[in-house]
């Protein structure tokens, strides 16, 4: 018996129910591309239960408050979102992942709903949607900018999370090439911690497993550095300021501006460039600003005073902010460390300018001083602006996240960039299992020799004839100056890799390619220290960048010569380590390569290592060496599997037919209960093991 649920509640399914689901791993045609289960349209009967379980979407007028955080059906059912699904035959699951309503059909006084069921594959790509990196919140990270914590994040290039503050050469942070101020470094996050936000955020969970222990280290180092020009936050605070002495006589006819001193800020100047006692708003956006002055002074009189104090005031484009008003009550002599806060909060827009002005209560009275000791301006907005971070600030790491960065692009070029197949966890719900090729299949073997619908055509093709004849496998081109010397130089990106199958009757290229951009590594003559770099080199002159995202792999790197962190002239520490990344695991001996092929040139003299073991070598070779091998074959025929097959399926156990050994690829159109045979796609297993 067939039945189909929906949030864990039965759907309705009329007795003549053919619902065909195709299974895939891989889609030989397009090796560019992850495929999942789905099933063909199923047409649901518009019974009281099912328009129930659909929030009766078959109304015209229909409209219904929904909550994401509940179960998407019933009175809270949004065609536009996933709704659970999955489909049983005799109690055992053939499919399960998500609920797609396709279309209503209204037939008088019947109703019916078109709809499909798509694996979980499928149902965590539609999850994921049009989210971005930045949306994830990694907040848990953020800590001060400090160089002892660029240190000690060096420490941490194994630890697959937190954060880490590799040594790339943004341009423009050093002279010598040998010792650096401390702005060349910006945190970087681990692509693991990526990963699982991005599950988390979903509602899934994953596993992957890698061949060896060397995978899973190395897959631990990956980081997605920082992309942008310069480190910044996010922030309301615009304007930062400390008071200036003010001396001479302040009375009722002639209010004293406060000076202020060593002003910074954005959007926001002062009259007199960094000291003065004007701040106009030069910012292109209204907002609301929150003026606040806060200040310690002495103030001092040699007049008696009869019945007078003294009265701060701010003033909006001249005119008495009357909420303002702070007053210092009379007295004679000196006042010592008296402490007032003065804040209001007014709508600005570009022109608008703030004064705090000091004047006495009677006309004629004269105090000889205000002298500020201590305290600040500040001025704060309720739109956040963009402000650089400096030695003693807090890092937000959520401001660290390279912008415009689609979570399932991201997820998908990871895939790309190892050749990772994934499957669904027959028991576990939106549980998936990511394993590269190399160890996807598992070593055993099920016949299915009597499997083989005999009375039905079988072909064979060789694989050749599916395929182009070049395979380009390449990271995504970026305009940093060494990106484009090499590309000039050769007519090919950095890292790239360009695979000839030999199949003579094409001329057609398919390509592989990533969201990431390669990252090239330099030395200058006699520098021990190898880095990544990105920057512009325009008229001899370094120019920082804003590039697209990057993946390095991280390593700290020890006994190099003395060099010295730097902030501006003045030495922070001195150090023999350094914070490497780079698409090498380590500049100095080479163990393996995070580029799809060998560079045919290094921009830095290597003492030795293996430049045989890039990406496309270890995850692709294998892949590309049965599909285009002379002997290769597609297997096409029917094959008879019952639902208890199907249940079991498994892609990752080769299948023995005939006395060869095959890789199961797809079978299509697979109708549970219906007793009839199935299409089947076979690749034929050349070598078990490369």
């Amino acid at each position: 018996m067939t039945r189909i649920f929906i949030e864990n509640f039965e759907l309705d399914i009329d007795k003549g129910l053919s619902n065909q689901i195709t299974y895939s791993v891989s889609d030989l045609k397009n090796i560019d591309s992850k495929t999942t289960a789905f099933s063909k349209t199923i047409i649901l009967p518009g019974t009281a239960n099912n328009n129930n379980l659909l929030g009766n979407i078959f109304e015209f007028n229909n409209a219904n408050f929904t909550n994401s955080s509940s179960p998407n059906v019933g009175y809270n059912f949004n065609a536009s979102k996933t709704a659970k699904c999955s489909i049983e035959v005799d109690r055992m699951t053939v499919i399960k992942g998500v609920f797609k309503l396709l279309e209503i059909i209204i037939d008088g006084k019947n109703v019916e709903y078109e709809c499909s069921v798509i694996g979980e594959l499928g149902g965590f790509s539609m999850k994921l949607g049009a989210k971005k990196l930045e949306e994830l919140d990694f907040s848990a990270y953020n800590h001060t900018y400090s160089y002892q914590n660029i240190v000690a994040s060096w420490d941490n290039y194994q630890g697959g999370a937190g954060y880490y503050y590799p040594h790339i050469d943004y341009g423009l942070y050093s002279t010598n090439k040998h010792d650096w101020d401390y702005g060349t470094f910006r945190p970087a996050l681990f692509v693991k911690q990526y990963l699982e936000k991005i599950f988390a955020a979903a509602g899934y969970t994953y596993d992957i497993t890698w061949s060896n222990g060397f995978e899973v280290d190395r897959f631990k180092t990956l980081i997605i550095p920082f992309n942008k020009k310069k480190l910044t936050k996010s922030g309301t605070q615009q304007v930062g300021c400390t008071p200036q002495a003010t001396t001479g006589c302040i009375d009722q006819a002639t209010p004293m501006p406060i000076q202020w001193q060593n002003f910074s800020g954005t959007n926001w100047t002062i009259n007199g460039g960094t000291t003065g006692s004007v701040f106009t708003y030069t910012g292109l956006d209204p907002t609301n600003a929150t003026f606040k002055v806060d200040i310690t002074f002495t103030a001092s009189t040699t007049n008696t005073p009869v019945n007078n104090g003294i009265y701060i005031d701010t003033y909006k484009n001249g005119v008495l902010i009357p909420s303002s008003t702070k007053f210092i009550p009379p007295f004679s002599g000196t006042v010592n460390d008296f402490y007032i806060v003065n804040l209001v909060d007014e709508p600005v827009v570009t022109g608008d300018y703030f004064e705090v002005q000091a004047s006495a209560a009677d006309t004629g009275m004269c105090y000889d001083s205000l002298i500020n000791q201590a305290g600040t301006v500040s001025i704060s907005s309720d739109i956040p602006i963009t402000l650089n971070v400096n030695l003693g600030d807090t890092v937000s790491l959520n401001d660290c996240i390279p912008p415009n960065i689609l979570q399932k692009d991201f997820f998908a070029s990871i895939l790309k960039l190892f050749n990772l197949y994934v499957d669904e966890n027959r028991f576990e719900e939106k549980h998936l299992i990511i394993k590269p090729y190399t160890s996807y299949y598992d070593g055993t073997v099920e016949d299915w020799s009597q499997k083989i619908d005999r009375a039905k055509p079988i072909k064979i093709k060789p694989m050749s004839e599916l395929n182009s004849r070049y395979y380009s496998f390449k990271y995504k081109d970026d305009s940093d100056y060494w990106n484009e010397l090499y590309r000039k130089r050769y007519n090919e990106g950095y890292g790239s890799r360009i695979f000839d199958s030999e199949y003579e009757f094409s001329k057609e290229t398919e390509s592989v390619e990533i969201i990431f951009s390669p990252t090239v590594l330099v030395s200058i003559t006699d520098e021990d220290k190898v880095y990544s770099t990105i920057y512009k080199f325009t008229n001899n002159l370094e120019e920082r960048i804003d590039s697209n995202i990057r993946i390095l792999q991280a390593r700290k790197i020890t006994g190099v010569s003395s060099w010295d962190l730097k902030e501006g002239a003045t030495t922070l520490t001195t150090l023999t380590v350094y914070g490497y990344a780079g698409h090498f695991n380590s500049p100095v001996t080479v163990g393996n390569d995070l580029n799809f092929g060998a560079t045919r040139e290094l921009f830095y003299s290597l003492a030795g290592g293996l430049l045989n073991q890039n990406q496309f070598n270890i995850y692709y070779s294998p892949y590309m060496a049965e599909i285009t091998d002379k002997n290769s074959r597609l297997l096409e025929c029917f094959v008879k599997l019952t639902d208890t097959d199907i249940f079991n399926l498994s892609f990752a156990s080769f299948k023995y037919i005939d006395g060869g050994l095959y890789r199961l690829i797809k079978l299509t159109d697979y109708t549970p209960e219906a007793n009839e045979t199935t299409k089947a796609e076979f690749l034929r297993v050349i070598n078990k093991e490369y």
